[in-house]
């Protein structure tokens, strides 16, 4: 009790290797032990990407208990971001009805994906020529036509000047 106490009033570490941990942490697992935990998973792999492997076996050994680690990862479309991150869960509290159907995907990044990335930018607008894919091009800019028997209002202010001398 004395440590939640001190825990609320300190708040949570700032410590930079907690930016690989999503809030909040189960109720009973101390930051302290969470970073022991961190220092442990990434002496095995220093990968962040493969944290949501190699940080329950460091949980368990820290803190003796079972806890569920789950990736929570975020990038944006072309790879040029990517931030690892993990949410440490105590069970299945808070698990909503369709998370455990869901179609999980590769924990790293393998060489296959990263050509399809480099070929599909390569085929980008503004990629290498023989490596862009037709079709790809930006329309050609709108030229406006006037109609045939008409005229442009520079020639009818004209007409209208010739009329009046």
């Amino acid at each position: 009790m004395l440590k939640s106490f001190v825990r609320t009033l300190r708040g949570p570490t700032r410590d930079p290797r907690m930016a690989h941990i999503s809030r909040p942490l189960p109720r009973n697992l101390l930051d302290e032990q969470v970073l022991e935990a961190i220092d442990l998973a990434l002496a095995e792999n220093p990968e962040p990407a493969y944290l949501v492997e190699t940080l329950p076996a460091a949980l368990r050994k820290v803190t003796g208990h079972d806890y569920e680690v789950l990736d929570r990862t975020t990038s944006d479309v072309t790879g040029s971001f990517v931030k690892a991150s993990v949410m440490i869960r105590d069970g299945a509290v808070g698990l909503w009805p369709g998370y455990a159907a869901r179609a999980y995907p590769l924990l790293a990044r393998d060489a296959r994906t990263e050509q399809a990335r480099a070929a599909i930018a390569a085929g980008a607008p503004g990629g290498e020529g023989e490596a862009r894919k037709p079709g790809w091009e930006p329309p050609p800019p709108v030229i406006k036509r006037r109609p045939t028997g008409t005229r442009a209002p520079a020639e009818v202010g004209q007409d209208a000047a010739q009329a009046s001398e």
